[in-house]
């Protein structure tokens, strides 16, 4: 993919080719003249060394425009993504949309539809089979916290069960400075050896900045972890428009670029080439309910503002959609998926993380993900776009049928329908109300209820004995690390076994 171009190819604009270069040019007018804050003193060292002015008492970096072009020239626009049993599972930024659970979500709506608890890990065990079983949802995710986890583990425990409970790809990440070392060891368990970690990358780590415009820490260290064990990073700004960015829609791209920019200039410095993703979660401050919706329409604005600039820098991108801020599965819920994650795809966006997710990503639900996939497909259907072929066209078969004829007994129809119509659909109704009556009347929760049921009595991928032991004294060791008992570690292995 060329840099610095506008891309001409047909897909939803919401900004001109001359803002779009605006942006730019005023991004980096702020990375030079203002900089952002790294408080991490390995960061400081690091950037202060490619070139960059460096303040190591207000931690405050200033990137001169010749450095940030030459690392944006530097990241590459795709990467190759592995699944557990370490075979090729896609091409990350390949022009296709991808999409995944909700993450990091604390609480779970029950199936019932209005019951919602705290998560445990018997939630995520079986959010990650269903989201394995579902045709459409391409990887799995860090979707739920585990009430049982302790806050000295971080994300350990959620990867120690999704790698249990499928084989597609995990959009991960690290919640404190150690997680990515810790998660490391868990895949080099999984995977056999660090070699298939490093060269056969199974997992995105997403890294949050602090709006406005910091890297904390625990975001700068683990951009410089991820570089340097070779973990594909995703990078997010997930600024609140009149809270933590400016309430003006066109500020909030302008932060957002600047922000991601800053990120990205680090991960190449540390490792030129290293892959990483264009990503973000913007959120609105309403000033009428003081809440932060995630899928308010300007949400969706600001993505494809943001969406633009990734494309326009070449790299593959990232944001949260397909999900609603509604608490319960209702209208407001399948509209606000269908708009922004039909927006999301008509953007160019290489991975959509939110299926599932609802009260801004603060809940989770394992039916709707399962509704979610059923409209995902369609979208899928949309993307592949009009078979365009002497087949498909059938001028001869209109010629041959005449005025007045059916096609329903044509060998044409038989042979090409599977092929023209999508039929992945668990959940949607397209019966006529005669036979849906006689059926029992289903609704789409109903069905997506019965689906979950299903999978819930089903053992999916599980690791071989061999594996499984590997990753059990990989995770007592990791436990142990993090300043918790051995016994600890046994106990969190019981309470997954039963769950």
């Amino acid at each position: 993919m060329k840099k610095f171009i506008y891309d001409e190819s047909m897909q939803f604009r919401i900004m001109t080719e001359k803002q779009v270069k605006e942006v730019h040019e005023n991004a980096l007018y702020v990375l030079e003249n203002l900089g952002m804050i790294f408080a991490y003193e390995e960061a400081l060292r690091l950037l202060e060394k490619a070139g960059c002015e460096v303040d190591y008492e207000s931690q405050k970096v200033k990137f001169p425009r010749s450095i940030v072009e030459k690392c944006i020239e530097s990241a590459p626009a795709t990467f190759d993504l592995y699944d557990r049993e370490g075979n090729f599972y896609c091409t990350f930024g390949d022009g296709k949309t991808r999409f995944n659970p909700g993450s990091s979500a604390g609480n779970i709506l029950e199936a019932d539809g209005q019951t919602v608890r705290l998560s445990r890990v018997k939630d995520l065990k079986l959010l990650t089979k269903v989201a394995q079983s579902l045709p459409h949802i391409d990887f799995v995710s860090s979707s739920i916290v585990c009430e049982e986890a302790p806050g000295e583990l971080g994300s350990q425990y959620l990867y120690y069960t999704e790698m249990q409970n499928s084989v597609k790809p995990i959009i991960g990440g690290a919640t404190d400075a150690e997680g990515v070392p810790r998660t490391f060891k868990l895949f080099e368990a999984v995977l056999g050896s660090e070699e298939n970690v490093r060269t056969k990358p199974y997992a995105i780590f997403d890294i949050c900045v602090t709006s406005p415009l910091k890297w904390s820490h625990i975001g700068a260290r683990n951009i410089i972890d991820c570089a340097n064990m070779n973990i594909p990073i995703e990078l997010i700004s997930a600024q609140i428009a009149g809270a933590t960015g400016p309430v003006t829609l066109a500020g909030c791209i302008l932060q957002h670029t600047v922000e991601l920019l800053g990120g990205l200039v680090l991960a190449q410095v540390v490792k030129p080439g290293h892959p990483v993703v264009y990503g973000g979660a913007p959120c609105i401050f309403n000033m009428k309910t003081m809440y932060t919706p995630m899928e308010a329409m300007e949400c969706s604005m600001v993505t494809a503002g943001y969406a633009q600039m990734g494309r326009f820098y070449g790299l593959p991108v990232h944001t949260y959609a397909a999900m609603s801020d509604s608490k319960i599965v209702d209208y407001q819920a399948g509209s606000e998926t269908a708009r922004s994650g039909l927006l999301a795809m008509l953007e160019g966006v290489s991975n959509v993380s939110g299926a599932g997710g609802l009260n801004v990503i603060a809940e989770m639900s394992i039916e709707k993900m399962v509704i979610d996939n059923d409209f995902i497909g369609t979208l899928k259907h949309l993307e592949n776009g009009i078979n365009f072929d002497e087949t498909s066209l059938a001028a001869q078969l209109l010629i041959e049928t005449g005025s007045g004829g059916n096609f329903m007994n044509k060998k044409h129809t038989l042979k090409n329908y599977k092929k023209e119509q999508n039929y992945s659909n668990i959940t949607m109704n397209y019966q006529e109300r005669a036979s849906w009556i006689k059926e029992g009347r289903a609704d789409i929760m109903d069905k997506a209820r019965a689906y979950v049921a299903e999978i819930d009595k089903k053992t999916i991928c599980p690791l071989s004995d061999e594996r499984r032991k590997a990753l059990d004294e990989a995770f007592t060791e990791v436990c142990k690390d993090a300043g918790l008992t051995e016994e600890t570690a046994k106990e969190l292995i019981r309470m997954y076994d039963e769950a």
